[in-house]
C-alpha cells in the first residue's frame, strides 16, 4: 500500500519557528505553536511534515532527474522544447545556469523548508509525552530527513548555509556559507545519532526510515568524500543485516509493478491523482514528462552515447525505448497489453530516436498526466552494492571487490569480472555503476567526485570553475548580505 506523505495543517510558527509580533491572537479552532506538540499524534503528524519533502518538486519528485541527469552525458543537450517549462530541462542540459531555473530554486527552497520542520520537530520532541522508545525512533527519523535534506543541498550548491536550530527571521537572514566539509560532518553526526534508534524492518508505515536505510546512506556519504574503508565496512554493514537482495526483474523497480521491494532500503511514495499533476501539492512522478504518449513529451532524452552502453543480453537495456530496435522495446503504455515501440497514439518525433523507459507506469494510461505514480528509490541494494565494490577497490582489495560487483552483474545476466588490477577495475566499476543508475539522478554526482566532469561535459557546455555548482536563487541573495554568489 502507497503511504502518502500527508502535510498536515501546520502554523507558520511550527514551520519557521518564528515569534513575529503580529502573532499575537489566541487560536482557539486551529492549529498553532502553543496547542500543537501535546501528544503522539501531534508528533506523528509533525514527523509526516518532515517528510513531505521528499515528494517536492526540489527534491525526490522532479529535480532529482533535472539536476543529476541533465546536465550528464546520459541525457542529450537536445532535450526539452521552448514551452512551459521545457526550456529548462534544456538549460540544465546544456549548462546555461540561471540562479533563477525553477528546478535548481526549488531545490534551494524546498529542501531547507524540509530541513527547518526537521530542526523544530528535534526541539520540540523531547516535551512531548509518550513512549520513550517511539520518541527516539521518531527523532531519529528526523535526523536520516535532515541529513538527505542537507546532502542534496550540498551537491547542488557546494558550501551552504548551515542550521541546526530554529532560527527567527533576523536569524536565517545573517546566515553565510559554510564550508561543504563541516555539512558533511552534521550529515554523518546525524546518521551515525539515528542508526541505533531506527527499527531493522518495516514496524512503520511503508515509507518510514529504516536501519538498513541510514546505514546505506551513510555508506554513501563516506564514498562522496573518498572515505574509502568507512565506505565499504559501513556497507557491508547492509549486506550483513540480510534483509536486501536484487529484484530478478530489473525494469520492475521502475514500472510500478515492484515498489518497495526487497531491493528497496528507501523509496519516495509517488501518489496518482493526489492532486492532480499540475499542482504545487501533486505528488505524482515527473516522469510524465517523457511519456511515449503525450505530444509535448521530450524533455528527457537519452543521449546516443546512452543508447549503447548495454552488452549483449544484458537485462539493463529495458532502462532505454529505442524506436525500431529489439523485443525489448515492447511496452504496455494504455492497459491493453504490450506493443512495439512507438505505436499509434504515441509521440511524432523522439529526439535520438529514444525515450528513457524508467519511472513509466506500464499497464496504465500514459496519456493521463495524473497517472505517473512510480515510487523513485532514494537508495536501493544494487546501488549499495556498487558503493561496496567501489570503496573496497579502491581500499586496495580489488578481488574482493570482485564479489558484490559480480552479484550485480548477475542479476544484469552478463559475464562476471575476473579483472583485479586496480585501476582498470576501477574504470569498470564506473562504467557498471553508470549502467546500472542509468537515468536516476546520479551520473553527474559520480562525475563531479571522479573528477570527471570536463572530460564527459566540456562538449555539452560545462566549464571548469563556473559549473560545478548551481547559482544561489536571486530572491535569497538579496535578502541575504553575508550569503555570496558562486564563483567567489
Amino acid at each position: 500500500m502507497k503511504y502518502r506523505h500527508l502535510l498536515p495543517i501546520l502554523s507558520a510558527c511550527f514551520l519557521l519557528g518564528c515569534s513575529e509580533d503580529f502573532l499575537t491572537k489566541e487560536y482557539r479552532n486551529g492549529v498553532a505553536e502553543s496547542n500543537f506538540f501535546k501528544d503522539e499524534v501531534d508528533a506523528l503528524q509533525a514527523l509526516t511534515a518532515v517528510y513531505d519533502g521528499i515528494s517536492q518538486k526540489g527534491v525526490y519528485r522532479e529535480s532529482v532527474f533535472v539536476l543529476g541527469s541533465c546536465p550528464s552525458d546520459d541525457i542529450d543537450e537536445k532535450t526539452g522544447d521552448t514551452g512551459d517549462y521545457g526550456f529548462h530541462f534544456k538549460n540544465a542540459s546544456d549548462f546555461r545556469w540561471v540562479p533563477d531555473n525553477p528546478f535548481s530554486r526549488a531545490r534551494w527552497f524546498d529542501a531547507y523548508k524540509a530541513v527547518a520542520r526537521a530542526n523544530t520537530f528535534l526541539e520540540r520532541i523531547g516535551a512531548v509525552p509518550m513512549d520513550e522508545q517511539l520518541k527516539k525512533q521518531y527523532a531519529a527519523e528526523a535526523k536520516f530527513l535532515r541529513a538527505l535534506y542537507y546532502w542534496n543541498l550540498t551537491i547542488t550548491f557546494g558550501d551552504i548555509p548551515l542550521f541546526t536550530k530554529v532560527l527567527t527571521r533576523d536569524e536565517y537572514v545573517q546566515l553565510a556559507r559554510t564550508d561543504k566539509a563541516a555539512v558533511y560532518k552534521q550529515i554523518e553526526d546525524d546518521l551515525n545519532a539515528a542508526i541505533p534508534d531506527l527499527p531493522v524492518a518495516d514496524s512503520n508505515p511503508v515509507g518510514h526510515v529504516t536501519k538498513g536505510a541510514a546505514i546505506g546512506f551513510l555508506g554513501r556519504i563516506y564514498l562522496y568524500q573518498n572515505k574509502w574503508e568507512l565506505a565499504a565496512t559501513t556497507s557491508k554493514q547492509v549486506v550483513d543485516l540480510g534483509r536486501y537482495q536484487l529484484a530478478e526483474d530489473f525494469i520492475s523497480l521502475f514500472n510500478g509493478k515492484n515498489e518497495n521491494s526487497p531491493e528497496a532500503l528507501f523509496e519516495f511514495q509517488a501518489v496518482s491523482f493526489a492532486p492532480g499533476y499540475w499542482t504545487d501539492l501533486t505528488e505524482n512522478s515527473i516522469a510524465a514528462m517523457w511519456s511515449p504518449n503525450i505530444g509535448w513529451a521530450n524533455w528527457y532524452t537519452p543521449s546516443e552515447e546512452s543508447k549503447t552502453l548495454f552488452k549483449p543480453g544484458d537485462i539493463r537495456r529495458k532502462s532505454v525505448l529505442i524506436v525500431g530496435a529489439t523485443p525489448a522495446d515492447m511496452i504496455d503504455t494504455d492497459g491493453k497489453g504490450a506493443k512495439p515501440f512507438p505505436s499509434v497514439p504515441m509521440r511524432t518525433e523522439y529526439f535520438n530516436n529514444a525515450s528513457v523507459r524508467k519511472f513509466l507506469p506500464e499497464g496504465k494510461d500514459m496519456a493521463q498526466v495524473d497517472a505517473f505514480d512510480v515510487n523513485y528509490p532514494v537508495i536501493r541494494y544494487g546501488e549499495v552494492l556498487l558503493n561496496y565494490a567501489e570503496a573496497l577497490n579502491e581500499s586496495g582489495k580489488s578481488a574482493e571487490a570482485l564479489v558484490p560487483l559480480n552479484m550485480i552483474r548477475k542479476r544484469a545476466k552478463i559475464a562476471p569480472v575476473t579483472e583485479t588490477a586496480q585501476a582498470a577495475l576501477r574504470n569498470i566499476i564506473r562504467d557498471e555503476r553508470r549502467v546500472e543508475l542509468l537515468y536516476e539522478g546520479h551520473r553527474f554526482y559520480d562525475l563531479a567526485r571522479w573528477g570527471l566532469q570536463e572530460e564527459k561535459l566540456k562538449k555539452k557546455g560545462f566549464v571548469k570553475g563556473t559549473h560545478e555548482y548551481w547559482p544561489v536563487p536571486t530572491t535569497e541573495l538579496s535578502i541575504m548580505p553575508n550569503l555570496t554568489q558562486y564563483p567567489n
